[in-house]
């Protein structure tokens, strides 16, 4: 028993050993997969907007290692801060080299931004620079229009002068108008558009004002300044402010009303006085006073002071006066009878102020007074607007001593002086001025005379209302541009002027060049209202456009252009000139009469031009020229020179044509006709011949001797043979050679004058029938029963051969044992003569 239980012991014990080495032995697991995100599938783009509340999330993920993945996929929503306010995850297991599309619905986005993060966790991938193990992506939902106006405690109200300047005071006071700072705030993300109304309720006096339509930019404010068109009375006000209706919703916020205190006014105590310093002036010299003006009140004084010595103006300018303090100016001007005035103003000052003070200043001078009309004279009429009206006036010095005097004329705060007229006492002139009129319809001119030594007597001043037409314009127009070989550009074109009186223009007229303007025409002309028309032949010039440029002179023109231009047409005729590649005949004979014909195109959109054409040599032999007509658009003409060919075995010839300011050249080379074996004189062998005659004599007798032994049929044959041996010896009897010409490719050959019959060119192969010319019968016509070729004729006469140009087969005849070069009339190859025999 007991020794059962140490053997269950045992084995027990062997167990857990073997148990427990189980877990030292390395784990062994699969290789698990790797998922990344395919970046370019996300639907989200960084900082998308939208105006829902919800938005589909969508993206695709990838296997990348070849093995399934267990993967989590976590989206979570945060704010800019990083606070996470929702997250969803998904598992999923994806297969090996696959990919899947996943979609997170997300809901209740709030307005705003909102951070969209994404994250895988579990078995991922290496990515590369497309893909991504987590994305963060910013949206944001898009606030609808939130429209409200600032706070009570942020209006601003600010006091205005009756001239609409800040008063500077802190508080609004009794006589102030009332200036409203209000800022209209939009927290939306879109823009709005509406306008405010305003409604101002002081001491029972309304003032009630609607703005114009403005605009406010999402999350952004606009400020508004609403002015008041009445002045603000001492106590309580009101000022109510709304928004018309901006569709958000809550119309709470966008109305305000807010009561203020109007305090008495704090106003400056002003007081002017003036002392003269110049004494014993006499007319005509240096005077001065000095003017203080004084502030009494407890409010500062920030004004005008303006100060006149009769028609001079002596001081005009802005002052500041302190309170409690006073200040000082020292006027000066020319002794004579007048008034010093000085008046202050600019802002509001107490009712007790001295605001005004007056000098009058009397002393012996010139006075003077009108010689005719009390009013100016007005010239140069009728008037159109940026013409120079004349003011002119006579007056007269009636005073007790001489002086000058001049007309001023003011209008649109424009002052205008006559140069000053010196008069002795009793005499009288003229004063003139010119001004310029600015104004359509009726210009008001103020006018007066001054005087720095004299006196004006009352009366001599004044208002003129001068009638102003509408200003007069011009207009250039150029209606047409051409061009065309015989005149190059043209153009037609027109300057209109309108209703008014006759005015001095300069016109000129040309081109454009590479962005300058060159005016070959320039005048001036004297033009009427209405319409003037011209044309203009610019002739052969570089131009990109025509123009035409009208200046007036000594007046102005209304709104309008002063030049016009237009574009010259591109459009150009296109020659060009070549030889017919064929002479006539087709290889002349150097020193017989040749003719070769001239090609000539005009390839362009337009008519060109007359020319003439010159053909000459390569080496500068006139040979002859032709006039041409001019070629129209898209055709062609032929030109035929006929002349003495020249020697050589080919002719270079150059022709140029040249037409209008171009010239073209062409060049051809023509091959040169030549007998295909060298003609050589033929002396007739006497001494040969009489040889042979005798020698024939005996040789014959002895035949006739053997022939009378044979039989009937040799001797028939006999007499055929010696028939057909005599013909011939008849034709080679010494005859004239002469040259005829091959029809088909014009080859010249020489044959007996006497043969008729059929001949073969060597060149071309053309066999035709020759007829004789002279000493030869029909029944020797008809004794010639085979074909002869020209070449085989030649042979038996003139001792030639026959080779072939191993450039282009050309065949050539030479003299027989000829060993040198030769020259191929065709192509031109020089060959060795021994070789070509050879092969």
């Amino acid at each position: 028993m007991g020794r059962g239980e140490f053997g269950n012991s045992k084995r027990s014990a062997l167990c857990l050993s073997a148990l427990f080495m189980t877990f030292l032995l390395p784990l062994a697991s699969a290789a698990g997969g790797g998922a990344v995100i395919d970046v370019s599938s996300f639907s989200l783009e960084d900082f998308a907007t939208t105006e829902q509340s919800t938005y589909e999330l969508e993206f695709s993920i990838v296997e990348l290692l070849s093995s399934s993945a267990d993967v989590e996929v976590r989206v979570e929503l945060s704010s800019l801060d990083g606070n996470v306010f929702e997250s969803m995850s998904q598992n999923l297991t994806l297969s090996a080299d696959s990919s899947q599309n996943l979609q997170f619905s997300i809901t209740s986005l709030p307005y705003g931004y909102t951070v969209v993060g994404v994250e895988l966790i579990g078995e991922l991938g290496s990515p590369n620079s497309t893909q991504a193990v987590s994305i963060n992506r910013t949206l944001q939902r898009l606030q609808p229009v939130q429209m409200s106006l600032a706070t009570e405690g942020q209006i601003l109200l600010n006091g205005l002068t009756p001239e609409g300047a800040l008063t500077g005071n802190v508080s609004l006071h009794d006589g102030d108008y009332l200036q409203t700072e209000i800022a209209v705030i939009n927290d939306g993300d879109y823009a709005w558009s509406g306008s405010l109304s305003s409604s101002l309720q002081s001491n029972g006096m309304y003032d009630n004002q609607t703005t114009s339509v403005f605009s406010v930019s999402p999350l952004s404010s606009t400020i508004l300044l609403v002015n008041s068109t009445i002045s603000l009375s001492e106590g309580t006000a009101s000022i109510a402010l709304a928004l018309n209706d901006s569709g958000d919703g809550n119309s709470a916020d966008e109305s305000r009303l807010v009561s203020f205190q109007v305090d008495p006014p704090p106003l400056p105590v002003i007081s002017l006085s003036v002392d003269f310093l110049s004494l014993d002036a006499l007319a005509g010299e240096a005077i001065s006073w000095n003017l203080t003006v004084e502030n009494t009140g407890s409010q500062d004084f920030d004004g005008n002071l303006v100060c006149t010595f009769g028609n001079q103006v002596l001081f005009d300018s802005s002052i500041q006066v302190p309170a409690q303090s006073s200040t000082s100016e020292l006027l000066t001007s020319t002794s004579r009878p007048s008034l010093l005035a000085c008046s202050v103003s600019g802002m509001r000052i107490a009712d007790h102020s001295v605001a005004t003070v007056s000098f009058a200043y009397d002393v012996d001078s010139a006075a003077f007074e009108s010689a005719g009309s009390t009013t100016p004279a007005l010239l140069n009429g009728p008037w159109h607007k940026g013409d120079m009206a004349v003011f002119s006036m006579l007056v007269r010095n009636h005073g007790e001593l001489s002086g000058r005097v001049s007309l001023v004329c003011e209008s649109n705060g424009q002052s205008y002086v006559s140069q000053e007229l010196f008069l002795e006492m009793n005499a009288a002139g003229e004063v003139t001025v010119e001004l310029p009129l600015s104004v359509e319809g009726e210009q008001t001119v103020n006018w007066s005379l001054s005087s720095p030594d004299g006196s004006i007597d009352s009366g001599l001043n004044g208002t003129l209302i001068v009638p102003v037409e509408v200003q007069q314009t011009l207009t250039p127009l150029i209606h047409s541009v051409s061009w065309d070989a015989e005149d190059g550009v043209q153009f037609e074109w027109s300057l209109e002027m309108s209703e008014g009186i006759d005015r001095a223009v300069r016109i000129r007229l040309g081109y454009v060049e590479s962005g300058l303007e060159v005016y070959p025409l320039d005048y001036e002309i004297m033009i009427s209202e209405g319409l003037l028309n011209g044309s203009q032949t610019l002739g052969f010039i570089d131009a990109d456009r025509v123009s035409i440029r009208a200046t007036p002179v000594n007046w102005s023109t209304g709104f309008g252009f002063s030049s016009h231009s237009l574009g010259v047409p591109d459009a150009r005729p296109s020659y060009n000139i070549e030889f017919n590649p064929l002479s006539v005949p087709n290889r002349p004979i150097p020193g017989d009469t040749g003719s070769v014909n001239v090609l000539v195109t005009n390839v362009g959109d337009v008519k060109g031009s007359t020319g003439y054409l010159v053909l000459s040599t390569d080496e500068g032999t006139f040979l002859g020229e032709k006039p041409t007509a001019a070629l129209e658009s898209n055709s062609q003409s032929s030109y035929a020179f006929s002349f003495p060919w020249p020697d050589g075995q080919s002719a270079s010839l150059k022709v140029t044509w040249v037409v209008g300011l171009e010239s073209f050249d062409a060049a051809n080379t023509f091959q040169s006709g030549e007998v295909a074996v060298v003609e050589e004189s033929f002396q007739v062998p006497w001494f040969g011949l009489l040889g042979g005659v005798l020698l024939a004599v005996g040789v014959g007798a002895v035949i006739r001797i053997y022939q009378n032994r044979e039989t009937t049929p040799t001797k028939v044959k006999d007499e055929e043979k010696s028939k057909r041996s005599s013909s011939k010896t008849t034709s080679s009897k010494n005859v004239e050679k002469i040259q005829i010409g091959c029809p088909e490719c014009a080859r010249q050959l020489r044959v007996p004058s006497d043969y008729g019959g059929q001949v073969r060119c060597p060149d071309c192969e053309t066999r035709f029938e020759v007829t004789p010319r002279s000493g030869h019968n029909h029944d020797e016509v008809e004794s010639v029963e085979e074909e002869i070729p020209a070449e085989d004729t030649e042979t038996e006469t003139d001792g030639k051969v026959e080779l072939h140009c191993p450039e282009c087969q050309q065949s050539l005849r030479i003299p027989l044992g000829y060993a040198g070069s030769i020259r191929c009339p065709a192509c031109e190859e020089v060959f060795s003569a021994v070789d070509e025999s050879e092969a």
